[in-house]
């Protein structure tokens, strides 16, 4: 029997007594959004999960979409990357670290994504965690003066652009003029209202937004940063501590995210690996697309 616990946190909620290698049916998944749109994040506990399976649940959320990244793909599954710190690649601080920001998957993209899944394949000891900003929480809890002037406002995103805070690592750069050709700037509404809740939330106020359409940079970049340092507050933040086996699924059009610093194993015994698969997807869950007809 399916048990939806929310946990003692700003949001997030937990999901038992499910097998995504067997049960992908409608009530599941309208169950499973339900829990999504009411918590912004979902950890269904337990799984054991091959690529393919993996990749059908995803499917189940949306669009999957291969990252800009195209040098981090999956060889055989290009829509998902492995996240951690046990590749060759991962030597490399900017590459480990390039998550390790506060930003919204896909906000540099004309058509964002909409939900992100991390399924846990292997755990450190200590650290690794992922933490996530309720950014409905946090508009509901700007002053009404203060929304009244934001609600309007659109937003210039451009994939490496950003003010970083003291505790933020700078993103993972592009490579190639091909990487930077698939990402041109674009634009997208500060606040943002949910394509099935109708619930507004502030957008993507990390990495990448860098301009307001109307406003000065330097007045729209102290914007930006201010709403950001109001999102990631302890009262909207919730960090999440991985148990193997777990699926972590957030809305990204409700939600910010952030990795923790991780540094590299060493040795295979040393209990600091850590090992993530990442999907992310844009558009309705299939259960919901009948809102979009």
């Amino acid at each position: 029997m399916i048990t939806i616990t929310p946990l003692e946190a700003p949001c997030a909620a937990e999901v038992r007594g499910v097998d995504l290698t067997r049960d992908l049916s409608d009530d599941l998944m309208r169950a499973l959004s339900r829990a999504l749109y009411e918590h912004r994040v979902i950890v269904i506990k337990g799984q054991q999960l091959d690529k393919p399976s993996y990749q059908r649940f995803g499917e189940q959320w949306g669009e999957p979409i291969p990252h800009v990244l195209d040098h981090m793909r999956m060889q055989d599954h290009p829509a998902m990357m492995t996240i951690g710190n046990t590749e060759e690649r991962d030597k490399d601080d900017r590459v480990r670290n390039g998550a390790a920001l506060w930003h919204t998957d896909q906000s540099y993209e004309l058509v964002p994504a909409s939900a992100t899944m991390l399924y846990s394949i292997v755990v450190p000891q200590a650290g690794g965690q992922t933490h996530f900003a309720d950014m409905a929480a946090a508009y509901d809890a700007l002053d009404e003066d203060t929304r009244a002037g934001i609600d309007d406002l659109v937003v210039g995103h451009l994939y490496g652009q950003t003010r970083l805070r003291d505790d933020e690592f700078n993103v993972t750069a592009l490579v190639g003029q091909q990487q930077v050709d698939a990402v041109p700037a674009c634009w997208h509404p500060l606040v943002r209202r949910h394509p099935v809740t109708g619930r507004k939330a502030l957008y993507a106020v990390g990495h990448g937004a860098f301009r307001v359409r109307g406003m000065d940079d330097r007045r729209a970049s102290d914007l930006l940063f201010s709403l950001k340092e109001h999102c990631v507050q302890p009262r909207f933040v919730y960090a999440h501590r991985y148990e193997v086996g777990d699926v972590c699924v957030f809305d990204t059009l409700s939600t910010m995210h952030r990795a923790t610093p991780i540094g590299l194993p060493t040795s295979p015994e040393d209990g600091s690996a850590r090992l993530l698969w990442r999907i992310s997807v844009r558009g309705l869950p299939v259960v919901h697309r009948h809102l979009a007809a």
